[in-house]
């Protein structure tokens, strides 16, 4: 009989009101019947109990080295977790458990399980069949999609379908699973030192140079259209900034505002300025993903010398 092991870290799914407003409450095992599960073996560990919105990286390490110490006795691993970061906590798992040949499900919902017209039970049963599929790696189940873990982002803060995947196609269940490339590997740790800014008009790169002066290894900038930021014809052009970063061995990455489409800083001059000086493109992956990446690229990175390429972490 298969083996699956359900991880409870909290989130709505898991709550119930108080006088402050809806609280995780529940256990695994309180969420373990209705998975719906009959031809599998299921067994419970009671990991976390947050609101996602407490999240830390000292939580993703803690999740991963929980997975990777229990990934063999298992066939299937499903994380609950709260959806508001979620996206955020899959980018981590998919490249901290490097290689994982089961597959690892987080799922959760936007109302409790037992409210009336919960979504929880539907997104529980997705991720028990997720789990004994037999495909590996990190992956969402959501609102009726599986979504690769360094793919998803939160699109609405209410809808039952709330994540959508970025860049990737989603996974297909009915396909034939693809095993792992290459052995099982944990990176446990992560760089904490970086910094994500949104661009808008008029903004001072002098944020920039405040992230470099306190001491940031990597910052990521969302830019406008494919990736860019003022330069020579802008009133504070961010040349002199990104200079500055390089010069430190800051890492910088720019990406895009655009939920589709990706970045592509060698389009506009706005752009290849700034690749002149270092910066990377984060090409296709969305921000969560760029985030949790840079963390844990940074953290193998002697300290002081800055990323040359992000070409490695093609999906």
């Amino acid at each position: 009989m298969k083996k699956i092991l359900l991880i409870a870290t909290g989130g709505t799914i898991a709550s119930r009101e108080t006088e402050h407003g809806l609280r995780p409450a529940l256990s695994a095992g309180d969420l373990r019947a209705a998975m719906g599960v009959k031809d599998a073996a299921v067994e419970t560990l009671d990991l976390l109990s947050l609101d996602s919105t407490n999240i830390t990286p000292t939580h993703w390490e803690r999740i991963a080295q929980c997975v990777a110490g229990r990934r063999q006795a298992h066939d299937g691993i499903i994380i609950t977790h709260g959806t508001d970061t979620m996206a955020y906590t899959a980018a981590a798992l998919y490249y901290m458990l490097e290689h994982i040949a089961c597959p690892v499900v987080l799922t959760g919902a936007q109302r409790p399980l037992g409210m009336e017209g919960s979504d929880a039970e539907a997104n529980l049963r997705l991720a028990a069949r997720a789990a004994l599929s037999g495909h590996s790696g990190v992956m969402i189940a959501f609102g009726g999609r599986i979504i690769h873990g360094n793919a998803a982002k939160k699109i609405h803060s209410r809808a039952d379908d709330a994540f959508r995947s970025i860049g990737r196609a989603e996974i297909d269940l009915n396909e034939a699973p693809i095993p792992p490339s290459a052995p099982f590997h944990l990176n446990e740790t992560l760089e904490r030192r970086v910094a994500v800014l949104r661009l808008y008009p008029g903004m001072s790169p002098d944020a920039v140079t405040s992230c470099i002066r306190n001491g940031c290894r990597g910052i990521i900038i969302e830019g406008y259209g494919l990736g860019s930021v003022p330069t020579g014809d802008a009133e504070e052009s961010f040349l002199p900034a990104l200079q500055l970063a390089y010069e430190a061995g800051c890492t910088v990455v720019l990406t895009t505002q655009c939920i589709d489409g990706g970045a592509d800083i060698r389009r506009y001059e706005v752009g290849v300025r700034a690749a002149e000086l270092g910066v990377l493109s984060g090409g296709s992956l969305p921000i969560e993903a760029l985030y949790a990446l840079l963390m844990q690229r940074l953290a193998e990175q002697p300290e002081g010398r800055p990323l040359r390429s992000l070409e490695s972490i093609a999906q």
